[in-house]
């Protein structure tokens, strides 16, 4: 039977909301930290439970976690935590100052959860944001100048460049083959209902040609 209780860590300042199964793990984690900033929110974004003080530290849920890493490999587990949180690990006691919540109320917390972690920054993990990494451009499926192009970055995890972060003209744009240096931007996660999480990187150049150019070659790390 899946059970849902909310319970609160004055010391940490945080609130945990779990939905546990049977063997008592954690199916699903909300966690609220009342020492963090809500993230910059779209203004219909705002409303939250009362309950939810702080931004959430942790949107995590298992089936999650297992799908990706079972899709994308090991890590694509380390990016989900990076983005999501870490799970609590092994059953979670339930004490007896726990407030059950329905599972209307965990809904309204988990997606409050959620949408602070899409809009946070991810500073930890094997591929923060901002971190640098070579690349080379894999496809230009819409043609140049338009939407984006595909990047390999000799990874197991697909990354894409927005037509935002290219040059305005079309004859600018690397050519497939091209290897140069981009940065992270983001990690987007797909996570649909009843489907295998998607996953992707968003980059952008570190450096961008004068018109007429070549792109600069990566950097000797």
């Amino acid at each position: 039977m899946t059970r849902r209780f909310r319970r609160t860590d004055p010391e940490q300042d945080l609130r945990h909301w779990f939905e546990v199964g049977d063997d008592g793990r954690v199916l699903r984690q909300a966690t609220f930290d009342g020492r963090r900033e809500l993230p910059p929110l779209p203004e219909w974004l705002t409303k939250r439970p009362d309950e939810t003080s702080g931004a959430a530290s942790v949107a995590a849920s298992r089936a999650y976690l297992t799908a990706t890493r079972e899709k994308h490999g090991p890590l694509a587990g380390q990016l989900y935590e990076a983005v999501y949180g870490v799970l609590h690990e092994g059953p979670v006691e339930e004490p007896p100052e726990a407030v059950p919540v329905t599972e209307e109320a965990f809904e309204q917390a988990w997606s409050a959860a959620l949408r602070d972690r899409h809009f946070s920054r991810y500073d930890t993990g094997p591929l923060p944001e901002g971190a640098r990494l070579t690349g080379t451009v894999s496809a230009v499926p819409w043609g140049p100048g338009l939407t984006g192009m595909v990047v390999d970055i000799g990874r197991p995890v697909g990354a894409f460049v927005d037509v935002l972060h290219l040059p305005r003209e079309a004859e600018d744009w690397p050519a497939v083959g091209t290897v140069t240096e981009f940065e992270v931007v983001t990690i987007r996660f797909y996570l649909e209902p009843g489907t295998c999480p998607g996953l992707q990187l968003r980059l952008r150049p570190t450096a961008t040609p004068a018109p007429g150019e070549p792109w600069p070659s990566p950097a000797p790390r």
